[in-house]
């Protein structure tokens, strides 16, 4: 087997006409599957709806907080053309009082790309959670059930005594995961302190007997990015702006009225959280508004900072990427050696 980036770097010609090679059947069947990533607001959805079109595919999503129904405005999902215009995998599909875990993601998108093969249709996996792709093509630690009855007394005490508490305790327990867990990241300290408590197991040891080896899928994991930072910081600007135009205000009113209390982790999302705290009068909307705009940023620099961790990501300016990205994809499942 080829690497892709021989393949991507071969001169060959491609006869458009040559039947496409991935693989249909069981996830461990090697089946072809492209990957549109990058950071929020660098044209992803676009991209891959152009791309499913022109290629026979089927878009799975792989944003965390689009599988929310109902959470629309704010998390920038398709919009009812856009989702009209070829078959969205994983959009939609629990209430926002719901616990949605990377080991259900993985479950139903596995199911979804399966059903995409035998079909033979094209997967393209779209959306900017890099952890859900990381354990789509890896499998996640083999971490046992744990009894939901104590993260929810964790996050109890987490609401009584602060971050801080808990932190303390986990240095105590397990100082190797709290070496690399920061204080404020919530999700992963309790993460930590529920599987050593119901296990007595520190967290990285089972991340350390998985180690991500395994490779479910054979795939191009492409990223896109905007290499001018002041160009890229007024498109954010500018996509807040018009959620706030769009009815994002009016969408977390009727959120919080149908009882989806800001304390689920699904409306602790960057764009409701504070437009929650502005409902409830803990600032005032031009203040909610800019710590949008800059916690936005601060969030793409994170996932710029994780996407820059996958060796054999290719990496397209959203700005200057159409052609070639279509040559990359053509390439990747024409190859008859890919």
């Amino acid at each position: 087997m080829s690497t892709i980036s021989e393949i991507l770097n071969t001169n060959a010609p491609i006869d458009s006409k040559t039947t496409m090679t991935y693989k249909a059947g069981t996830p461990s069947s090697g089946q072809k599957i492209v990957i549109i990533t990058g950071p929020t607001a660098t044209g992803k959805t676009g991209c891959a709806i152009e791309l499913a079109v022109s290629f026979n595919g089927e878009i799975v999503n792989c944003d965390s907080r689009q599988v929310y129904k109902y959470m629309n405005i704010g998390t920038a999902k398709p919009d009812p053309a856009q989702l009209n215009s070829v078959r969205h995998a994983m959009i939609d599909i629990v209430e926002p009082s719901v616990r949605f875990s990377s080991a259900t993601y993985v479950s139903m998108a596995d199911t979804c790309i399966d059903e995409m093969g035998r079909a033979m249709k094209v997967p393209f996996v779209a959306g900017g959670t890099g952890f859900y792709i990381k354990a789509l093509l890896h499998g996640l630690a083999p971490i046992p059930p744990l009894d939901e009855t104590i993260r929810d007394n964790i996050r109890a005490e987490q609401k009584l005594y602060g971050n801080d508490v808990l932190y303390e305790r986990l240095k105590q327990l397990d100082p190797e995961d709290a070496a690399h867990i920061k204080k404020n990241d919530s999700y992963r300290l309790i993460r930590a302190l529920e599987v050593f408590t119901a296990t007595g197991t520190p967290l990285h040891e089972y991340r350390e007997q998985h180690r991500f080896s395994r490779i479910k899928y054979n795939s191009v994991y492409i990223v896109l990015y905007n290499p001018d930072k002041k160009n890229y910081h007024t498109i954010i600007d500018k996509r807040v702006d018009k959620m706030l135009a769009d009815g994002l205000i009016e969408e977390v009113k009727w959120l919080i009225n149908k009882g989806y209390n800001a304390d689920l982790p699904a409306m602790k999302t960057v764009g409701y959280s504070e437009i929650v705290d502005y409902l409830n009068k803990k600032t005032d909307l031009a203040t909610a508004v800019e710590l949008i705009k800059n916690h936005t940023k601060a969030y793409a620099k994170r996932q710029v900072t994780w996407f820059k961790g996958i060796k054999d990501a290719l990496w397209l300016d959203m700005n200057d990427r159409k052609n070639r990205l279509q040559e990359i994809v053509k390439r990747f499942l024409y190859a008859e050696n890919a």
